[in-house]
């Protein structure tokens, strides 16, 4: 089966706030490693809302610089200030990003017509890959699978969508609509723990932050989906369920996912933008009994 298992990366901060790129560098250098077949760059999980444009013009230079092609590198280039969007991407692109990814506007929900015309606009405008980013959690709305059909029909360089929803209803329907019409349109899962299901309905596999923290895990998974080894893919859905507990010991994810790769040693320092805060003592007990179940501390 075709199967990609891409981490949304985390960014790591030092205690002013400030980036803190040879973490950064040894975070791509572990996920390389360990056969991750992509990094995205200025992700949700990367907090990409709460930093500067700066820092994520930074972030994204050094991220392409580092990763040199040796996986795809996308990076994400939303913004809630259009302007910034296409210039962003078309440096991005310019530099040796393989793609750019979007998510639409936020704060105020958006009818499909408007988000065609949205998306229309910025496609038409950016010379090379795009993805979409679907994740109604944090926009309020969610892209239809035949907004999305209509935009591929436009715009030969959409070429595909990070679907972040926990069940798999409007991830099939993407992968029906759209696929049926253009098999190599690409549709990822944004919760690790539906990627087999999304790659045995013929999506492309996920997108997903536990990635940072096990990526040994995870490429194995999508490695026993490739090989169609029922046994092995059954073994890592199940460890994959236990360790997506990780998701539900606070309601914030990314401290938790950040301080879950600080104990296991792949970054020095667990910071967060604020006003998230770090991880309590309770939750890095909790982190270290999840993470206790399924590998050596």
């Amino acid at each position: 089966m075709n199967a990609s298992y891409i981490t949304p990366a985390i960014t790591i901060f030092d205690q002013n706030g400030n980036l803190d790129l040879k973490s950064q560098a040894s975070l791509y250098e572990n996920l390389i490693r360990n056969g991750i077949d992509g990094i995205l760059v200025n992700g949700s999980i990367g907090e990409f809302f709460a930093m500067t444009f700066e820092q994520r013009q930074e972030l994204a230079r050094f991220a392409i610089k580092t990763i040199a092609h040796r996986t795809k590198c996308i990076i994400g280039t939303s913004d809630m200030i259009s302007d910034h969007i296409v210039p962003f991407s078309r440096e991005v692109l310019t530099l040796g990003a393989d793609a750019v990814m979007i998510i639409g506007p936020y704060y105020f929900p958006m009818k499909d017509d408007q988000l065609f015309t949205y998306f229309d606009s910025l496609l038409t405008q950016i010379d090379g890959p795009v993805y979409l980013y679907n994740f109604p959690d944090r926009t309020g709305y969610t892209i239809a699978p035949e907004t999305v059909l209509a935009l591929r029909q436009k715009h030969d360089n959409l070429k595909g969508i990070k679907d972040t929803i926990s069940g798999m209803d409007h991830t099939r329907e993407l992968i029906k609509v759209v696929k049926s019409v253009y098999p190599d349109f690409e549709v990822y899962s944004g919760f690790d723990d539906n990627a087999a299901h999304n790659v045995l309905s013929g999506g492309n596999g996920i997108i997903g932050g536990l990635s940072n923290i096990v990526p040994e895990i995870c490429t194995a998974w999508i490695r026993a989906m490739r090989e169609d080894d029922t046994a092995g893919i059954a073994r890592g859905q199940q460890t994959i369920n236990r360790l997506f507990d990780i998701y539900s010991v606070g309601p914030l994810f990314v401290p938790i996912i950040k301080e879950a790769a600080k104990i296991r040693g792949i970054i020095a320092d667990s910071c967060c933008t604020f006003p998230m805060p770090p991880a309590t003592p309770e939750q890095c007990e909790r982190i270290r009994e999840i993470l206790g179940r399924e590998i050596n501390l």
